[in-house]
């Protein structure tokens, strides 16, 4: 059953995305209601929780816990490398093997997902796959957890940790944690929020496929399994640097960026997949097999997290980066390694603003996911799906279920609860001495937890995705040869300029501000819409760290009449959506500003600004000012995001037309715009 561990990332999730309101409260008119709800603080919610468990508990059956010999980590590693090379033989036997030299976008993950699970449930003596039953794979997963602790507690090595100096810190968490603090939130099969398949199938079979590739040795390497995560403070990484343990000297463990849970997950997921012994002994077979002198010691990773946290932003902020694929791209320096995150849309996407109660009272409740995947049957004959890089899947992290009678009819989504392991851990960090601050001086209060939490989370979500992949090889079909064929066959078909990739950003014009955004410098900023540019008075791409390290960048309004008229002539792709992103602020400096919008659509243009007759207009007014407690003094500063559906009250602008976008700062003495699209 230790092969079980070889799962703990066959992440799986359904495919839809549910947006919350906005942090300004947003209603008909974006001028009104700029509130920012207060952040959550650290141990936020503890009492009431701990008051569930205790009821749960006396309202449920006594459970006792199986006991389970303790496998050594050698015995792990032996097992995991059976597993391995059983792929490998059975993946050469199915003819998987050699891997195409280029699988297209569009790839049915399918047929390594089933190879992958066909060789997991025989190693398994085909116990997972004669059941659907959800006790017995928690009672699997849960003998797993329990087998394993010194792997576990192995691949919690922070990177920067080369010694391993925060390993007793960590033992003593691992201790208080127990599996079924997280497994008790686990949907029912027959709920709304359970996993689809068609989720199961893509993320599994994404990571089955890069290990072919490991294994085959030779030939084109497929990419990892791609995660981006979102969300408010906590997941930045403000207040992680809280723990009872010493930071080693010159170490980046106590950086919010290295030490929250997104950068922590990346790494647990990569070694309790495949710990480094086994990689080189892996290495080192299939370098004599090949006949290879020397094996390779260049670091390889199954999964790549990058974290888009950022306080300030919200779902309706992530909402238009994914939807419109307004990633990072990817730098000169990723291309030329195999380890860096890869850039464009990722494979899956983890919204985790329920963490600091960003949105968590929405009562407007819909999947633009949903949306996407709908528009994405409607395109030209010529255009494949095999061609086309399907949207993310998407798995929603809380702290507390806020399941209600909102949730019923919304569109499902799986969820992960963390509080109860955010809880059992914080609490039992407690009795350990304060090494880091015994003086009890009072620490940073933002951030819903601080780094017991963050190592908590990555184990949370860790046992979660390793449930979803056994539950749903539990149900994976037989591998035929058939759909080998038919997987090798498919891809072949030309593509057309037409069709849309799935990567590109489905956009006439875009871009988005800031060092996460597509336009990190003013000068990206300027060569997106000096092309465009038909009137410019007192508009200009700007960087000014006032308003915080990620808001620096953007494109700044200055005066009263400050007018710039952006003109795309003769589109080539339908609009059916605008997107724009702005600064709001408590500073004196923004929050006075307010800019009018004004698109046109439909027209044919012999000027700049002369429209003809049958075009139509529509316009709205966003104000900078944000209303939020200042604290200690300090400016608050958020990215307020604002959307207008072009194909609802307003037509959508029709190939071979013009559209026409204006911005008019009317009131106040500057203004900041950090991202613009007109996409479809």
């Amino acid at each position: 059953m230790a092969i079980l561990a070889a799962a703990a990332i066959f992440i799986s999730v359904c495919s839809a995305f549910i947006a919350y309101r906005s942090l300004s409260s947003m209603s008909l008119s974006p001028s009104t209601g700029h509130f920012l709800p207060p952040p959550r603080k650290w141990g936020a919610g503890r009492e009431l929780r701990k008051l569930a468990r205790q009821e749960r508990k006396a309202n449920s059956p006594a459970k006792v816990e199986s006991e389970v010999k303790l496998v050594k980590y050698s015995e792990y590693e032996k097992l995991l490398l059976d597993f391995l090379f059983s792929l490998r033989a059975a993946g050469v036997e199915s003819t998987i093997l050699p891997l195409k030299s280029h699988d297209s976008l569009g790839q049915d993950m399918g047929i390594y997902t089933t190879l992958g699970c066909s060789v997991f449930n025989q190693l398994n003596n085909n116990q997972n796959s004669r059941t659907t039953s959800n006790t017995f794979h928690k009672e699997q997963i849960t003998g797993l957890w329990s087998s394993h602790m010194s792997s576990i507690l192995e691949a919690s090595r922070h990177a920067d940790d080369a010694a391993f100096s925060h390993k007793s810190w960590t033992s003593t968490l691992l201790k208080f944690l127990s599996p079924n603090s997280i497994l008790d939130h686990l949907p029912n099969d027959n709920s709304a929020r359970a996993m689809s398949n068609m989720g199961f199938d893509r993320v599994i079979g994404i990571i089955v496929r890069r290990f072919l590739g490991l294994l085959q040795n030779r030939g084109s390497m497929p990419p990892p399994l791609r995660i981006a995560v979102f969300g408010g403070p906590t997941v930045e990484g403000k207040g992680c640097q809280r723990a009872r343990v010493r930071m080693p000297p010159g170490s980046s463990m106590g950086t919010p960026a290295f030490c929250s849970f997104p950068y922590r997950l990346e790494h647990f997921l990569n070694a309790i997949l495949l710990p480094p012994t086994v990689l080189k002994q892996l290495r080192r077979t299939l370098a004599g097999i090949s006949q290879s002198s020397v094996p390779s010691n260049e670091e390889f990773r199954l999964v790549e997290v990058i974290n888009l946290g950022e306080e300030g932003t919200d779902s309706d902020y992530s909402n238009a980066i994914v939807r419109n694929r307004m990633f990072p791209p990817l730098s000169e320096a990723q291309m030329s390694k195999s380890t860096g995150y890869g850039g464009g849309p990722p494979d899956l996407v983890i919204d985790a603003y329920g963490i600091d109660d960003y949105g968590k009272e929405t009562t407007e409740l819909y999947s633009s996911y949903d949306d996407a995947s709908r528009h994405s049957s409607g395109y030209p004959k010529e255009c494949f799906k095999e061609n086309r890089k399907p949207s993310p899947v998407v798995v929603r992290v809380v702290l507390e279920d806020d399941s209600s009678y909102l949730w019923q009819d919304a569109s499902s989504i799986f969820t992960i609860l963390l509080g109860d392991a955010v809880d059992y851990v914080e609490e039992g960090e407690m009795s350990l001495p304060d090494m880091q601050n015994p003086g009890n001086k009072e620490t940073e209060g933002s951030g819903a937890f601080g780094m017991a939490g963050h190592v908590a989370s990555s184990w949370a979500l860790g046992l979660n995705f390793a449930y979803a992949a056994i539950s749903h090889c539990g149900s994976a079909k037989q591998l035929s040869q058939k759909s080998v064929q038919k997987m090798k066959d498919s891809g072949n078909q030309a593509v057309s300029a037409r069709c849309d990739n799935g990567v590109d950003p489905p956009c006439l014009f875009s871009f988005l501000a800031g060092p996460k955004g597509t336009a990190p410098r003013p000068s990206a900023i300027a060569s997106s819409i000096i092309p465009h540019i038909v009137e410019n008075t007192g508009w200009q791409p700007e960087s000014d760290i006032s308003t915080g390290f990620a808001r620096k960048t953007g494109l700044v309004g200055t005066g009263v009449g400050a007018t710039m008229t952006l003109l795309f002539q003769n589109v080539t792709r339908p609009i059916r959506r605008f997107d724009v992103i702005t600064l709001r602020s408590t500073s004196q400096a923004w929050k006075d500003g307010s800019v009018k919008f004004v698109i046109i659509t439909g027209g044919n243009f012999s000027h700049g600004n002369k429209a003809a007759e049958d075009a139509k207009e529509t316009s709205f007014e966003i104000s900078a000012e944000l209303i939020a407690d200042r604290i200690n003094g300090e400016d608050k500063h958020i990215s307020y995001h604002f959307g207008l559906d072009l194909a609802e009250g307003v037509d959508s602008a029709r190939l071979g037309a013009d559209v026409m976008l204006r911005m008019i700062l009317t009131k106040g003495s500057r203004f900041k715009v950090l991202g613009l699209m007109l996409c479809e």
